[in-house]
């Protein structure tokens, strides 16, 4: 129906589902990446207020995405597209700033920009049909919204130098082989499965994940050293958590997996 968000933010307890309703293809235009930009604030928002404990990105429909609607770059010039190149990276950096566990969930077929966002979630996982693509380089284009960098972060330079160049389409199988997706499900229990995972994710110690969050996010940038020399202050805030103790004095009388922890 006109008029209706492309993009939502599902609430399923303390489990936020941003979801890509744009069908057939859920193709990204100018209107998908403003309500993408508006679900990712409005997830971020509740995620530091502790609404929300855990992020999962999927998609309706038979297909995950098929990329950016072309018509969106025909007549830009260079300070056009680079404006809406913009635009998309910081759709994949929006699910970075995320400070709870994010998981994608992709279904059928996944190219360029949904890749890109997917690869900027903390866990990927795919049914066992899914395939992957940054197909920029047939119509003339490379991938701008963060994914080379991220595959070469995950796969490292000569898969990622594979994936960009040559725009092939890659099966689930090799992307789990290559260190880019974490888990493979059937189809048919995909989503059902990465959704107990999420819960499961929204039930631990959210406030120390963030935190090993910004030290995995610093390595990747900057290197081991750099992650060194911020974890002694980034961790040891984890001492003044409510559910450090929590945890602690559940192990040592109920045993481990026991605890109820709040997130903060």
């Amino acid at each position: 129906m006109p008029g209706m968000t492309k993009v939502r933010l599902d609430r399923i307890g303390a489990v936020g589902e941003i979801v890509i309703a744009a069908p057939p293809l859920n193709l990204f235009d100018a209107t998908v990446v403003a309500d993408m930009k508006q679900a990712l604030t409005d997830a971020r928002t509740a995620a530091e207020a502790g609404d929300l404990r855990a992020v999962l990105l999927r998609a309706d429909g038979r297909v995950f995405c098929g990329g950016v609607d072309v018509h969106e770059f025909r007549g830009k010039d260079e300070q056009e597209g680079g404006q809406f190149l913009g635009d998309l990276l910081g759709l994949t950096l929006g699910f970075e700033a995320i400070p709870v566990p994010t998981v994608a969930v992709v279904h059928g077929i996944n190219l360029t920009i949904g890749f890109e966002i997917s690869l900027g979630c903390d866990l990927l996982w795919a049914a066992d049909n899914a395939r992957f693509g940054l197909v920029e380089a047939t119509v003339g284009l490379t991938p701008g919204a963060g994914g080379t960098q991220r595959l070469v972060a995950r796969a490292g330079v000569a898969r990622a130098a594979e994936l960009v160049m040559t725009g092939e389409i890659y099966p689930a199988a090799d992307m789990l082989a290559w260190g880019v997706v974490n888990q493979v499900r059937p189809a048919a229990t995909l989503l059902d499965d990465a959704r107990a995972a999420a819960t499961a994710l929204a039930a631990g110690p959210t406030a120390a994940t963030a935190i090993g969050k910004r030290l995995l996010r610093t390595a990747r940038d900057h290197g081991v050293a750099a992650a060194d020399a911020i974890t002694v202050a980034e961790t040891s805030a984890i001492f003044s958590t409510r559910d450090f103790p929590t945890g602690i004095e559940s192990l040592i009388t109920q045993g481990p997996r026991k605890a109820h922890f709040e997130g903060r």
